[in-house]
């Protein structure tokens, strides 16, 4: 769960990164800057989907709480 949580930030940093970068007026490189995007978001929703979609959370009796929790343990082997 730390790991996805982990992998998760940083595909949402890549898209971030992705976005902010400024348009292209070449039509072929934009048009390539809009694939690298797209398969970047298609990447973070596989991540989201493969954590919040895990069994693990159907034995919390508080998703927000324990969310919380491995968010938590995630910054701290960020910061280990």
């Amino acid at each position: 769960m730390v790991q996805l949580k982990r992998s998760f930030w940083a595909a949402d940093k890549k898209c971030a990164d992705l976005a902010d970068r400024p348009d292209s007026p070449d039509p072929e490189v934009q048009a390539a800057m809009s694939a690298e995007l797209a398969a970047a978001r298609a990447e973070r929703l596989r991540i989201t989907t493969d954590l919040y979609a895990h069994p693990w959370w159907a034995t919390q009796s508080n998703r927000y709480q324990a969310d919380r929790k491995v968010a938590a343990a995630a910054k701290t082997l960020d910061s280990a």
